[in-house]
């Protein structure tokens, strides 16, 4: 059984470290929606490449994070000295989280094609109840009676809010979903909760001795590579469209990297002083 307690600290600073992340780490998600539905064309579509935000983010948080670790380390020399001390085979292990990852950030956009913010912010809380199970497969810990009777009471008001609502005034808006957007919520939960559970893993597990910055750059170095790759692909040169990776942004857009890089940022730290039953409360 792996040891999956959070690191020891004073109630009261861990009590306003829970209040911080968890106020944090909302606005983040609630912004995710809100600024995803702002930033589409006038045809409801996206002028830019989905791919191409997740890849500025992911570079933004590894810049900071190589910033973090060189002032951990009190120079640039001891920051690259600790990444190359590391096992190659530890590199290849955060592959999967970073592909995980990608998958799950380019799904919260595209989800938006499918449905409306407000459906796919309450549908998306189904990885609580995949995170829960996830998480007690891998760790094997209990979660006790109570807490899975949370989850499964969450989960449900989750599907039932995601069932057709009739418009009580004319031309007002709804709560909406199609099929595709039902298969692409479930694709979601399950991404997440594996990406999430893998990840507290590695850093609990194959990674619990080194700095969380140095986990961090080696998540979103491969984090880089994969969305520049997916940025590529899909990228439809034939049709004249530029590998310019900000073609077609907007405030909204640029809105949106920030809002992602501050999540992850932020979600680190939640791994590194809690787990991921905290984090599905945020």
């Amino acid at each position: 059984m792996v040891d999956t307690t959070p690191l020891p600290m004073p109630r009261r600073a861990a009590l306003a470290i829970r209040v911080l992340l968890f106020a944090c780490g909302s606005l983040c998600y609630a912004l995710l929606g809100i600024l995803s539905q702002l930033s589409k064309e006038d045809d409801g579509t996206y002028g830019y490449s989905l791919p191409s935000v997740v890849l500025t983010a992911e570079a933004v948080k590894l810049l900071l994070s190589c910033c973090f670790l060189t002032a951990e380390r009190g120079s640039l020399v001891g920051a690259c000295r600790g990444m190359v001390e590391c096992s190659p085979w530890l590199w290849l292990a955060y592959t999967i989280p970073s592909v995980l990852y990608a998958l799950n950030n380019n799904l919260d956009m595209l989800n938006n094609l499918h449905m409306d913010p407000a459906t796919e912010h309450v549908l998306v809380q189904g990885k609580i109840l995949t995170t829960g199970l996830v998480w007690w497969l891998v760790f094997r810990q209990p979660l006790g009676l109570r807490k899975w009777l949370s989850l499964l009471v969450l989960f449900s008001g989750a599907v039932l809010a995601g069932m057709p609502s009739e418009t009580l005034v004319s031309g007002s808006r709804q709560m909406h979903i199609d099929s595709v957007g039902c298969v692409l919520v479930t694709v979601h939960c399950w991404v997440s909760a594996c990406a999430g559970v893998y990840n507290e893993w590695l850093l609990k597990v194959l990674g619990k001795d080194d700095s969380i910055h140095i986990s961090n750059i080696r998540l979103y170095s491969i984090g880089c590579v994969v969305n520049l790759a997916a940025h590529i692909l899909s990228s439809d040169l034939g049709a004249g469209q530029s590998l310019f990776a900000f073609k077609g942004y907007n405030r909204y857009v640029v809105g949106l990297v920030v809002t992602y890089a501050s999540m992850g940022l932020l979600l680190s730290q939640v791994m590194k002083w809690f787990d991921n039953i905290v984090k599905l409360f945020i």
